[in-house]
């Protein structure tokens, strides 16, 4: 199709062992975009030739000389014209060089703005929750439960694996250089990596459901941890305290590591996105009500056990890999690797995979939850 979906041209040795690893866990070597996704894998993306294969590069490229097509960019859309009557969108108003717009459709308007922006789009044209909307002054054409239903993927990147080779990815002993000239000419080096992701696993805890293919667990396997960029950003964009770097990871930043992270693939917690204002500018409020049911923390309690089982395969054994065992600071007083303690660390950090969805939910009249 338009959208291209590969490896990535460049491995460590790390995935090879992780994907061994998962046979010898009794999973099957699978492909991510097969029939069957249980099993362990070499995680493909939408790349092309090592790049990112974006929608905009593989749809609107190729038509962007279409007489019948425009796209406006630095667009701001602030609200969808319905007409309170028919309830017809008529229309879309945007603000662009600080001028408001208001284009007028003859036949339809896709709402298509993610599980943030959409509810926001839609609460501000009207559409939504009635004590809401009104508590904000924004007049009601539909009372539908907008914003509501906010589920997301959560991992754990708490779990980093010593190596004694180095087969992984430290960014002190990468040569900027020759990095960049290997990708921009080549199409190939570390740079093409997928955000650092190089192998998937979908697993199967004690809460999931085995009668089908329906794994509760995925695995992110990753030729870094928390340390490999020496303390520069990871734990800036994971949202964790400078002390708590400094006191965990710092001591081995110079060290190479890999990491598997588990996050939850079914969550039964839901969020909500609501308006902070009925001015559009201003970004609405999120409350993703992570683990907010406790089935939520147990599976994934038990996915980290599996992840270090699988660190634990024999495959392992021949770069030096054993797991970092010093004990989180606010978890130490918790048996090391415990129940309980592992509920600690998750619970410490905790990382989205930015796969929010569910606030617009598509669906028919008699669905409570659709809007």
């Amino acid at each position: 199709g338009y959208m291209t979906v590969q490896e990535a041209p460049w491995h460590t040795p790390l995935v090879a062992a992780f994907v061994e690893a998962g046979t010898e866990l009794g999973y099957e070597n699978r492909d991510i975009n097969g029939d069957r996704q249980t099993g362990y894998m070499i995680a493909q993306g939408t790349i092309r030739r090592g790049s990112r294969c974006s929608t905009a590069k593989a749809f609107l490229r190729p038509i962007r000389l279409r007489p019948n097509f425009h796209l406006a960019l630095n667009a701001f859309v602030t609200k969808i014209e319905i007409d309170p009557k028919t309830k017809r969108a008529w229309g879309v108003e945007f603000v662009r060089n600080n001028r408001k717009q208001v284009i007028r459709v003859r036949r339809e308007v896709i709402l298509s703005a993610g599980a943030i922006n959409s509810p926001q789009i839609l609460m501000l044209s009207g559409v939504g929750p009635r004590d809401h909307l009104e508590a904000m002054g924004i007049p009601v054409l539909e009372d539908l439960p907008v914003g509501n239903n906010l589920m997301d993927h959560l991992g754990f990147g708490g779990l980093t694996f010593i190596l004694d080779k180095p087969v992984a990815i430290l960014q002190n002993r990468i040569q900027a250089a020759s990095a960049t000239t290997e990708y921009v000419l080549n199409e190939r080096g570390p740079m093409t990596v997928l955000g650092g992701l190089e192998g998937i696993a979908f697993v199967n805890t004690p809460y999931a459901n085995h009668t089908k293919d329906w794994p509760d667990i995925q695995f992110h396997m990753a030729p870094a941890s928390i340390n490999s960029d020496s303390g520069a950003q990871v734990w800036k964009i994971l949202g964790l305290k400078e002390e708590l770097y400094k006191e965990m990871w710092q001591p081995i930043q110079d060290k190479y590591t890999w990491t598997i992270m588990p996050l939850l693939l079914r969550p039964r917690s839901r969020g909500w996105v609501r308006l902070k204002s009925k001015n559009p500018f201003i970004p609405p409020a999120m409350n993703p009500n992570y683990y907010d049911d406790p089935l939520d923390i147990a599976t994934m309690v038990e996915g980290a056990k599996i992840a270090l089982r699988t660190a634990n395969a024999k495959v392992f054994k021949q770069f030096g890999s054993r797991l970092y065992q010093k004990p989180l600071p606010n978890c130490k007083h918790h048996k090391f690797l415990s129940d309980a303690y592992l509920e600690c660390g998750i619970r410490t950090i905790s990382m989205t995979i930015y796969h929010q969805c569910g606030t617009a939910k598509m669906g028919p009249a008699y669905d409570p939850e659709a809007v």
